[in-house]
């Protein structure tokens, strides 16, 4: 039996570009906050291996302090890491992947076609097959030829790929190429809100998905999966296990048939109070439903007026209401709505 810590899409030293200087510091300060509890998961909880399947890096241009950091964590973990640069931070002439000197225990794919690396992991004789982007896109499926997978060994896959889509520009995958692997288990990368864990074959196929969330499209809590490989022909154990201290959530309030802001404050706050959400939570609430037409909720005031009244990390209101227009309204509106609304009159009113 041996333990493997499986990670992706950390995207150390994101540039957070649409906050302030100070507050982009501070959240690329606790994405490296989040890897290095990642790795001391690892250590404390006696894993065999870290597999990071693509985008530890979010670019090329990554700051001296964060190259020392990764590369010191994965020296001092000591087991065995193996890692396949995704589109992000893919394997180029003088990346980060090629001229650090990382430790004897790092190894890194290098190709865009499979390779693998043959380790003990444990006291266990393992296989596992990988690859590397070379640039920002991968067009074609690199599983497009059987994998020489020993019956001696226990067959693994580490790899950022797209099963999400045949037309991805991301190592497209489809589930049934791992299926015809042999391998009993595929860490990978690249699909950041990850999908359950699907069976192909007799190969377990799992996303662990963002360590943690960077804006609103990457909701909840991240976390890494730990994996539990019995043998070469059972399916591995999956435990999800968090790391992230902060996440983005989304809340869809109705508001219909209010005309204030006072009463959809009142809709907002009732929302809030029962999420639970607290200073670990950036927050959008987005306004559904449908309003009187002379009435248009003011976002701003809204949202500086929630977050005096409750200890969110930030928070922000998106207006996605729709006018209700009376009848008279609809009849001396001059617009194509209002000719529209005058041509079904009679027929409404028969």
């Amino acid at each position: 039996m041996i333990k493997i810590l499986h990670t992706a899409d950390l995207h150390l030293d994101s540039p957070f570009s649409g906050v302030p200087i100070a507050a982009g510091e501070e959240l690329r300060r606790g994405l490296r906050q989040v890897f290095s509890r990642i790795v001391e998961i690892a250590k404390e909880g006696d894993y065999d291996a870290i597999f990071a399947a693509g985008d530890v890096f979010d670019c090329g241009f990554v700051s001296p302090d964060t190259v020392t950091l990764v590369r010191d964590a994965f020296a001092d973990f000591g087991k065995p890491v193996v890692i396949a640069p995704g589109n992000h931070d893919p394997y180029l002439h003088g990346s980060i992947w090629a001229v650090t000197a990382w430790s004897e225990n790092v190894h890194i794919f290098k190709s865009d076609s499979p390779s693998f690396f043959d380790l003990d992991i444990g006291d266990t004789p393992v296989r596992v097959w990988g690859w590397a982007f070379m640039s920002d896109r991968l067009d074609t499926a690199p599983l497009g030829t059987p994998l020489e997978c020993p019956s001696d060994r226990i067959n693994l896959i580490c790899a950022h790929a797209d099963t999400t889509s045949p037309i991805s520009k991301y190592a497209p995958s489809p589930l049934s190429l791992f299926g015809a692997t042999n391998c009993v288990y595929a860490a990978l990368g690249h699909v950041h809100n990850p999908p359950e864990p699907a069976v192909s074959g007799n190969t377990l196929v799992a996303y662990c998905g963002c360590p943690e969330g960077r804006s609103f499209d990457e909701l909840h809590f991240g976390g890494v999966l730990s994996v539990t490989v019995h043998d070469g022909s059972a399916l591995p154990t999956l435990e999800r296990i968090t790391v992230a201290t902060h996440r983005y959530e989304i809340l869809h309030v109705d508001v219909t048939g209010e005309d204030s802001d006072g009463a959809v404050l009142e809709r907002m706050r009732t929302a809030v109070e029962d999420s639970g959400f607290g200073a670990e939570t950036s927050l959008r609430i987005v306004l559904e439903g449908a309003v009187p037409t002379d009435y248009a909720p003011n976002t701003d005031s809204l949202a500086a007026a929630l977050g005096e009244e409750f200890t969110l990390c930030s928070v922000n209101v998106k207006d996605s209401t729709l006018p209700v227009y009376s009848a008279d309204e609809l009849k001396n509106d001059l617009s194509i709505r209002g000719a529209f609304y005058r041509a079904l009159l009679p027929k409404l009113e028969s």
